[in-house]
């Protein structure tokens, strides 16, 4: 009975992988076509498949070439050192000697034609394993790592440092092609306020939080309670700052798993703030599957689920980039007013008036810089054009 439930549940794995597989496959073909570039494909295509053809082909050659070039040579050799033998040129044991001594040359020959052919590939595949790595040794192993049994220790806790301001000073978000997201923002935001972000696509909203985040670079100063923020990238990270991003990354597993990424982390008040309590129990409790990449999922429960997520972490600041885009009206009015009995440090990016209208400020952004800043009520009658 063991071995047949291992059997069933290996069958399901497989099933589970394969539905993966079919979803993906179909969901490119989907992008390929939405795109009208079905026949730039196919070119590109069979331009890669005739290159893979001729590269075979050419390493079918030298392989076969570096295969039987030495094996002649020995075989030649041995039927020259039986020939001198019964030439009368040494004796029968010297035959031996020699005849054994030059088939030994076969494995060298052997292996030299394997590091002609497969060297090249093993140099490309390090050399771009090492990339991935940071340019770092691969087998240069940090200590307690085990790559055969996959062990490692756990990591260190993250050390929050309460916030009780947030200050940015001339701050601007340079992207890795060199593009400028915002220019020159300067913003103060105290410990729980609600700050939201309008602007037209394209006004730079997402790379201000990507940027708070340490997701992108940036120039000017943040300062954490009138203290220097030195290295985003390592303070103002998860534990510290949760970001949930404008099309936010579900995993293919339940929704536990999603909320908790294996931390001892709560799940009902979390699930509960972010009005995804409903959803959980009609889909059949915390440990229902959501699907492949969140299938299964509206585009409004995907992004209820990535809130959950962050709100489980407990961090001193959150980063919401249009969380709300695809809720109701009636729910989004339900969502932000528990954010704020939570006491939660926002900053967000939303163009909904429902949500504008709880904000304690609102950042009005036009091209990257920022235009106005104050209550909702007040910007209102300059800015309602871009609020929906």
């Amino acid at each position: 009975r063991p071995i047949a439930g291992r059997s069933a549940a290996a069958s399901s794995a497989a099933r589970a992988r394969f539905g993966r597989a079919v979803v993906s496959a179909l969901e490119s073909v989907r992008t390929v076509k939405l795109a009208a570039a079905t026949p730039q494909v196919h070119a590109h295509l069979q331009h890669v498949d005739a290159g893979r053809v001729e590269a075979a082909v050419k390493e079918h050659r030298v392989q076969a070439f570096l295969d039987g070039v030495p094996a002649l040579m020995v075989q030649c050799g041995v039927v020259a050192a039986w020939g001198i033998y019964f030439g009368g040129g040494w004796g029968l044991a010297t035959a031996l000697l020699v005849a054994n001594a030059v088939s030994g040359f076969d494995w060298f020959g052997r292996v030299a034609g394997m590091v002609v052919t497969e060297a090249p590939g093993t140099r490309a595949w390090q050399k771009e394993t090492s990339r991935f790595a940071g340019g770092r040794d691969l087998m240069d192993l940090p200590p307690g790592v085990d790559l055969v049994t996959g062990d490692a220790p756990d990591p260190g806790p993250v050390e929050q440092v309460p916030l009780e301001s947030l200050e940015l000073s001339a701050l601007s978000a340079v992207h890795d092609d060199g593009t400028i997201g915002v220019s020159d923002v300067s913003l103060t935001i105290e410990r729980g306020e609600l700050v939201l972000l309008v602007g037209q696509v394209g006004s730079g909203k997402s790379s201000l939080l990507a940027s708070l985040a340490g997701l992108i670079e940036h120039t000017g100063t943040i300062r954490w309670n009138d203290e220097l923020v030195q290295d985003p990238q390592s303070f103002l990270r998860p534990g510290q700052v949760a970001y949930v991003a404008q099309v936010p990354r579900v995993l293919s597993g339940t929704f536990a798993d999603n909320i908790r990424l294996g931390h001892d982390r709560p799940f009902d008040s979390p699930v509960a703030d972010a009005r995804l309590e409903l959803d959980v129990k009609e889909a059949g409790g915390a440990d229902a599957i959501v699907g492949h990449r969140g299938v299964r999922l509206s585009g409004g429960q995907v992004q209820r689920l990535a809130l959950a997520r962050a709100l489980a972490a407990d961090t001193e600041l959150l980063l919401a980039d249009d969380v709300s885009s695809a809720l109701d009206a009636a729910t989004e009015i339900e969502l932000w007013r528990a954010l704020r009995d939570r006491h939660t440090t926002v900053i967000g990016a939303t163009s909904k008036r429902a949500a504008l209208a709880q904000a304690d400020r609102v950042v009005v952004m036009v091209d990257g810089e920022i235009a106005a800043v104050g209550p909702w009520t007040e910007l209102a009658p300059a800015w309602s054009h871009l609020a929906g």
